[in-house]
C-alpha cells in the first residue's frame, strides 16, 4: 500500500440520509493516497451498518465503533489511529470538493506549514447556497503574522462573534504537529469543540496557509439540527469550555487573551438565552435566570471594555448585566417590538 498522505476522520452518528454522500465524496478524492476512518458513535439507526459496507468495498475505508460519547470522543478515536501525514475532518452530513485534499496537501507540502485552510460553501435547506470567506488575507502566515493578524481575535472577536480559525472542517493539519503539542478534543465540550481546539492550535503552530476564495467543503444547513434548538445543559457546557480556555490562555505570559475569554463567555451566553427562549414561558424563565445569576456572566462582565458593537448588541447586553430576564423573554419572541424600539433609541442618547 502507498503512504497514507491525508486521513480524513468522519464521525458518524443518526446521518443515514447524508452518509453515503459524505463519504462517496472522500472516495472520489483527487488525492488517492488517503485513509479514510469512519467513527461510528454508537449511532442506533443503520449508519454501522453502512459504514462496515463502505470498508467493504474500499481497503482504504477504517471503521471504529465505539459507546455513544459525542463529536469529540468520535474525532479523538479517529486522531487515535490515524496514520497519515496529514490529518483532515468531515462531518458526516457533509461533503467535500474533489479536489478539496489535493490542493490542501499539495500546499502544505509546498510551504511547509503546521496545517492549511480553505473556504467553504454554506448549502441552505432552502436550496439557498452562499460562499463564505474570512476576513483575513489569503496566502502564508508565519509567526509573526499570526501574533498580529490572528490573535486579536483567536479565541472570540471584539464584536462578539468567531475567530478566523474556527472551524476544523476547513484545515488540513500536520499529524506530527498535533501530537508534539499533545492536541486532541476535550471529551467533555460536546458543542463548539471546535472554537477550544482551534483556539489552541491558532496559539501553538508556527505557520499555516489559507487558500482564500478556495470553497472546498459543502457545508449543510439542516433544519431540527442541535445547532438550532435548545440542547438542555449547554449552558453548562460552554462553561466548561470557557474553563478550559482559562486553563489554558491564562498560563500565558506574552499576549493577553483575558478580554476574549470575557466576550467568548458573553457570546454563549447570548446563544444560550435565545435558544432557551423558545422554551414553555415557565422554562424559559427558569432557564434564563439560570444563565444570568451564574457567576461566570458575572466574572464576565467585570472590567469589560467593549467599543465596536452595535447599538442593539449594546442594548442586550444592558439588559442581560442587569438581568432583565423577562424583557429579554419578550424580545427574543418579539412581543415587544415597539418597547424594544424605545429603549434603542434611549440607550443611544
Amino acid at each position: 500500500m502507498n503512504k497514507v498522505k491525508v486521513s480524513v476522520v468522519v464521525p458518524v452518528y443518526k446521518v443515514e440520509k447524508y452518509l453515503e454522500r459524505c463519504v462517496n465524496s472522500i472516495i472520489k478524492q483527487s488525492l488517492s493516497e488517503l485513509e479514510i476512518i469512519l467513527v461510528d458513535d454508537g449511532s442506533p439507526d443503520n449508519c454501522g451498518i453502512m459504514c462496515d459496507s463502505f470498508a467493504d468495498k474500499d481497503n482504504r475505508i477504517k471503521v471504529v465503533h465505539k459507546a455513544n460519547g459525542g463529536l469529540s470522543s468520535a474525532r479523538n478515536a479517529g486522531l487515535k489511529i490515524a496514520t497519515g501525514e496529514y490529518i483532515g475532518f468531515v462531518d458526516s452530513d457533509d461533503d467535500i470538493e474533489t479536489d478539496m485534499y489535493e490542493k490542501m496537501y499539495n500546499a502544505a507540502l509546498k510551504y511547509k506549514v503546521d496545517f492549511v485552510m480553505c473556504d467553504y460553501q454554506r448549502i441552505n435547506s432552502n436550496s439557498t447556497n452562499f460562499n463564505k470567506t474570512l476576513d483575513i488575507d489569503s496566502g502564508f502566515y508565519d509567526k509573526e503574522k499570526i501574533r498580529s493578524d490572528i490573535f486579536p481575535a483567536l479565541i472570540m472577536g471584539s464584536n462578539i462573534d468567531y475567530g478566523p480559525l474556527l472551524s476544523v472542517c476547513l484545515c488540513l493539519y500536520k499529524r506530527q504537529f498535533l501530537t508534539d503539542n499533545s492536541i486532541t478534543f476535550a471529551n467533555d465540550v460536546k458543542w463548539s469543540e471546535d472554537n477550544l481546539f482551534s483556539a489552541i492550535v491558532g496559539y501553538k503552530c508556527n505557520s499555516f496557509y489559507y487558500l482564500k476564495t478556495e470553497y472546498l467543503y459543502h457545508y449543510y444547513s439542516n433544519p431540527g439540527t442541535i445547532t438550532t434548538s435548545y440542547r438542555a445543559g449547554a449552558w453548562n457546557v460552554y462553561c466548561k469550555m470557557n474553563e478550559y480556555l482559562h486553563n489554558f490562555f491564562d498560563q500565558i505570559s506574552d499576549y493577553d487573551f483575558s478580554e476574549q475569554l470575557k466576550i467568548h463567555m458573553l457570546y454563549y451566553a447570548c446563544n444560550c438565552l435565545g435558544m432557551a427562549s423558545k422554551l414553555s414561558e415557565e422554562d424559559a424563565l427558569y432557564e434564563m435566570n439560570m444563565i444570568l445569576n451564574s457567576q461566570e456572566l458575572k466574572t464576565a462582565f467585570k472590567n469589560l471594555h467593549l467599543s465596536d458593537i452595535s447599538i442593539k448588541l449594546r442594548f442586550q447586553l444592558y439588559l442581560m448585566k442587569h438581568k432583565k430576564t423577562k424583557v429579554l423573554y419578550k424580545i427574543y419572541n418579539k412581543k415587544l417590538p415597539k418597547l424594544m424600539r424605545v429603549f434603542i433609541i434611549l440607550f443611544n442618547c
